[in-house]
């Protein structure tokens, strides 16, 4: 099981990106083995927001949601009162940005590899989550065990 962050999804749709090709070729692999993902419901919003603003196109970013929402495998996991309360602990203890901290608890409660760009959310997260870049992942593709 993996979870995505959302910085993978709009590094994917933006080609200038500096991180596009990792992105690009570590969602191809999802698709083409089949391997189940999950995202927190907010990651619609922050995919519609980065690409909306980097773009100045908001009908370019409701195709991304849109194309993000037909990845065959990715499930949406609602963020609820649970949820919530986990990242707001996260958040506290490691001092993780909020919607990061989201995608860090929902990884650590699915026991999943979390997939992210940002630097400080893979430094932060707590000792029982793997993190790892596309590129990490890529490395070797029995990505759980692969990730550092």
């Amino acid at each position: 099981m993996l979870v995505i962050d959302a910085s993978v999804y709009v590094a994917d749709a933006r080609p200038r990106e500096s991180h596009h090709a990792e992105a690009r070729a570590l969602l191809s692999w999802v698709v083409a083995k089949g391997e189940s993902v999950c995202a927190p419901m907010i990651v619609l919003a922050e995919v519609a927001s980065a690409i909306s603003r980097g773009t100045g196109s908001p009908i370019l970013a409701r195709r991304w949601v849109v194309a993000l929402q037909g990845i065959p495998g990715l499930r949406f996991v609602p963020v609820d009162e649970i949820l919530g309360r986990a990242a707001a602990e996260l958040a506290a203890r490691h001092q993780i940005r909020g919607c990061d901290a989201v995608y860090v608890a929902l990884a650590q409660q699915q026991g999943a590899t979390l997939i992210t760009l940002d630097r400080q959310q893979r430094e932060r997260v707590p000792p029982d989550v793997v993190a790892c870049t596309p590129a990490e992942a890529l490395v070797d593709v029995d990505l759980v065990l692969s990730c550092p």
